[in-house]
């Protein structure tokens, strides 16, 4: 089994472009193929015009299907995933957060790697900015991928300065993270004196953690 990347996706545009985006995450489908990704068709079949269009996929599921869809997906397979795409699976958002018409997202989680050349090639595709944010505690890692005006910034940290900005706070955050180490004074003391070097927010995360910043 992978271990989970936690994700946070937000695309912000024009609401016609966002609106087109709208529409491929929930709207009804057909699967044509399966495969790595699936082969979709968002048209009811001609046999069925009249009746109730019955969704292959419930909204929201196999993210990465759902908006590819001029690819040749008969090609795709478990190395292409991660060099092109960023994960191995396809992904589902089951978390939306409350949209505009200027703006969707949600949370999700996958396989191993935040899907950041996935999240790159639709900001592309459907002419949006966004803001790509993820981290992964087993392998320690996290970072935020945005795409501004005119850029692709990169920020990247250790997980637990992410995380504690993702809790309640950061002293729910710490507390819960030396709750059950009683046995191991040693590791509560070190914790409590990384935890005075956190960022206190978003701002002074990615002041503190900008990697590299590239032209679009």
């Amino acid at each position: 089994m992978p271990n989970w990347c936690e994700n946070r996706v937000v695309f912000r545009g024009s609401p016609d472009n966002i609106g087109m985006l709208k529409t491929r995450l929930i709207n009804p489908v057909k699967i044509v193929k399966e495969g790595w990704l699936h082969t979709l068709s968002f048209d009811q079949a001609p046999w069925e015009y009249g009746d109730t269009f019955v969704s292959d996929l419930s909204p929201g599921s196999n993210i990465m299907s759902r908006t590819l869809l001029d690819i040749d997906k008969n090609s795709v397979d478990r190395n292409w995933m991660v060099d092109n795409l960023g994960t191995k699976w396809d992904f589902e958002i089951n978390d939306f957060e409350p949209c505009s018409d200027a703006s969707v997202g949600g949370y999700f989680n996958s396989a191993w790697s935040p899907p950041t050349g996935w999240f790159i090639q639709i900001c592309k595709k459907y002419n949006l900015l966004g803001e790509l944010s993820y981290g992964e505690g087993g392998n320690d890692y996290a970072g935020i991928l945005e795409i501004a005006d005119t850029s692709i910034i990169q920020y990247c940290s250790p997980y637990n300065e992410w995380a504690q900005l993702q809790d309640e706070s950061p002293e729910y955050y710490l507390e819960a993270l030396i709750s059950d180490a009683d046995e191991y004074p040693e590791f509560i003391q070190a914790m409590k004196a990384e935890s005075l070097a956190w960022p206190k927010d978003w701002a002074s995360y990615k002041e503190k953690f900008i990697e590299s910043t590239a032209q679009k």
